[in-house]
């Protein structure tokens, strides 16, 4: 068994029913192909993301992205720590904001939760595709807003690279570091719901 076959077999989740299949296989590597992604994939991937459900249909999310060969990406760079530098190996990389701007009520108090809704919509699409995703945390929102330009109604809430998972190639050319955080076990809790009867 090669070094990516061992990743698949640790990562991919061991699912107790028969689920969709984007869901059951997917899991969010660090090490991705540099194999870019067709156009067409990436108008699919965000007609996804756009049909997501929001409160009162507000639809408070938009995406930007950057291609690995643009000069945007290198300065993105500049925008993460050095903890998430694997994130470069991915062919694009997403911006995903929310807007909290609500005519009724002023702030729209649900846009973080509708932005989560289409992001997993996204990724959804793109693993039914073949592709993987990772999102991240961490990273400087108000430098990604003054370098890219970002209008201030959005709100850089996380970043997600997008791409084919690497090759045993790949990953065999990645830091030891990254290789055991790939390695370690993974798990999700057994029980997350409980009927209601009072």
């Amino acid at each position: 068994m090669n070094l990516l076959q061992k990743v698949k077999k640790i990562r991919t989740p061991k699912t107790s029913y028969k689920l969709i299949k984007s869901i059951g296989l997917r899991f969010s590597p660090r090490v991705f192909s540099s194999d870019p992604i067709a156009d067409k994939h990436l108008k699919i991937i965000f007609d996804a993301a756009r049909l997501a459900p929001s409160g009162r249909n507000n639809q408070p999310w938009f995406f930007y992205w950057i291609r690995k060969e643009s000069k945007s990406y290198k300065k993105l760079k500049s925008c993460l720590p050095e903890r998430n530098a694997w994130a470069f190996s991915a062919p694009l990389i997403i911006i995903a904001c929310y807007d909290q701007t609500d005519q009724v009520d002023k702030i729209n108090k649900w846009a973080q939760y509708d932005l989560g809704a289409s992001v997993i919509s996204l990724i959804l699409q793109a693993q039914e595709l073949g592709y993987y995703c990772r999102q991240i945390g961490i990273f400087d929102s108000n430098k990604i807003k003054d370098t890219f330009n970002i209008s201030q109604s959005l709100n850089p809430f996380t970043l997600i690279a997008l791409g084919k998972i690497g090759t045993n190639e790949d990953y065999m050319n990645t830091e030891k570091e990254i290789i055991g955080k790939e390695l370690l076990p993974w798990s999700r809790k057994k029980k997350i719901d409980k009927e209601l009867t009072i």
